[in-house]
Parts: structure tokens; sequence; C-alpha cells
């Protein structure tokens, strides 16, 4: 075997990992490694939400994670972040109007830290590094990197 092919083959496999977990309908978070990560994660989310979308006038709809991560402690940091900028966040279940924005999200571990990725309403996708610093804790380790769909014509 080459050494190109030596060196692809296992970034193919650990670029595959996470979209064998998530569907287009799921989230997923991943098992974090301090209990302190989930709010620091949320608030640094809830951020890019706040740069997308006006507060007071939107609802927000979070896809679920699937039912073996339905008790993370992500989600609920990030629904109260989010709360706490001005959102309306949509229980499970409750009805919804068809102007709610729909968000999915993935965090998992990534090198010294986490990655958090979010997908608003499929158009604006936006990913950001958190890195542990030298006392432990999690911080963000750079700006979002945000991309948007072209409208469609």
């Amino acid at each position: 075997m080459t050494h190109w092919r030596r060196t692809a083959l296992p970034l193919l496999v650990a670029a595959s990992l996470p979209a064998c977990a998530v569907g287009p309908d799921t989230s997923y978070v991943a098992q974090l490694q301090e209990p302190e990560d989930a709010q620091v994660l949320a608030t640094g989310m809830a951020e890019l939400v706040v740069m997308q979308l006006p507060a007071a006038s939107s609802t927000l709809v979070l896809t679920p994670t699937s039912s073996d991560q339905s008790g993370n402690a992500f989600t609920k940091a990030f629904a109260s972040a989010l709360r706490r900028r001005g959102f309306a966040v949509a229980e499970d279940r409750q009805p919804v109007t068809t102007s709610a924005h729909r968000i999915r999200y993935l965090v998992t571990p990534l090198d010294n830290g986490d990655l958090a990725r979010m997908t608003i309403d499929d158009s604006t996708e936006g990913s950001r590094f958190f890195v542990r610093n030298t006392a432990g804790g999690l911080q963000a380790g750079g700006p979002f990197t945000v991309t948007q769909a072209e409208p469609a014509r």
C-alpha cells in the first residue's frame, strides 16, 4: 500500500464516523469529558444563533438526538442558553409554526477539546473548536466558521 493510501484511509474512516451516528433528522452529542463542558459549549454555540437570527421574534426547534442520547447535558444547557438570549425554544412534541427555525447540532471530541457544529434551517452551517486551556477548562479555540447555502434560483 502506498504512503498516500495509508494516510488517506484512516482519514476517510474518521470522517465517516459522525455521519454514521447522525442522520439528516438527528443531532448528536458525544460523551463530554467534564460536566461543566456542556455549559461552555452551549453558551458558545448560542452566540452563533444570536448572530444569525432575531431573538425576540424567533422560535427554535432543536432537532432531537437519538433515544440513547436523550438525557445528554448539552441539549438541556443549549436550550437554556438560547432562552436566556431571548429565543423561544419549542419542547418535544410541541406544535410549532412553519416559520420556526430548525437547528441540528453535533458535538464530538477532537484533539484536545471538542468540535461543535450546527446547522440552522439547512442553509447556514457553523463550526467552532473548543480547546482545553492549561487549567483543564474548555474555552473557544477560535472564531466560528460559517457557511451559507446559495438561495435557490
